[in-house]
């Protein structure tokens, strides 16, 4: 089956934040902040670090939800592990965020275990790529979107702009550091228009 997630702000081969939940074979559910990936059709996609209760939870039930949500304490207490039962749905076979916009069940299909050493955080942990067909997709919010953190990060260089022309050679570094940052996320996970206006926010940078 194919699937259209673009009312979903969601693009072919482009990364998105969202909330993972899972649920262990003894029923316990768990939640993480990782990303995601729609590689058109009914595939996605996802990596996560070996260590995590997530991965263990999927490698164990080879299934996931993506939960479509920009709720700032949902992904703060996801990422922290600490996300209470209250904000979980009553579901026992299911683990799903209450009152979440939008959410995807993945069957996992396919898991392929690789090194970090072409991600930008080295360490001694593989990473799990983790691909999937879509079971079920429900939104109940029509105006629910996936969210990407390119725009984010632009907008971090946005208001960083005003600072660099005005302060010491020191801290125009750091500002400039953060901004070539920013444009290695924008150029991974952002679409063609959020790239070109990094690309000419660093230009006016050069030029200061």
């Amino acid at each position: 089956m194919t699937y259209d997630l673009s009312e979903l702000g969601i693009e072919k081969d482009l990364q998105y934040e969202c909330i993972t939940t899972t649920m262990s074979k003894d029923g316990v559910k768990n939640a993480g902040a990782f990303a995601f990936i729609y590689l058109g059709d009914d595939r996605v996609h996802c990596h996560i670090f070996e260590g995590s209760k997530t991965l263990k939870n999927i490698l164990d039930t080879n299934e996931y939800v993506v939960n479509i949500t920009q709720d700032p304490l949902v992904f703060t207490y996801a990422t922290l592990d600490c996300l209470d039962d209250e904000y979980y749905t009553t579901d026992s076979d299911i683990a799903i965020i209450k009152d979440t916009p939008a959410y995807i069940i993945v069957d996992v299909e396919n898991v392929e275990i690789k090194t970090p050493e072409n991600f930008p955080i080295k360490g001694d942990n593989s990473i799990y790529f983790i691909e999937g067909k879509i079971r079920e997709l429900i939104i109940n919010d029509e105006h629910a979107q996936a969210y990407n953190r390119g725009m984010s990060v632009l907008i971090e260089g946005l208001v960083n702009f005003g600072r660099y022309k005005i302060v010491d050679e020191t801290r125009r570094k750091e500002y400039m550091d953060i901004l070539i940052e920013n444009q290695r996320v924008i150029e991974k996970v952002s679409d063609e228009k959020t790239k070109k206006a990094m690309a000419d926010l660093r230009a006016e940078y050069e030029k200061n």
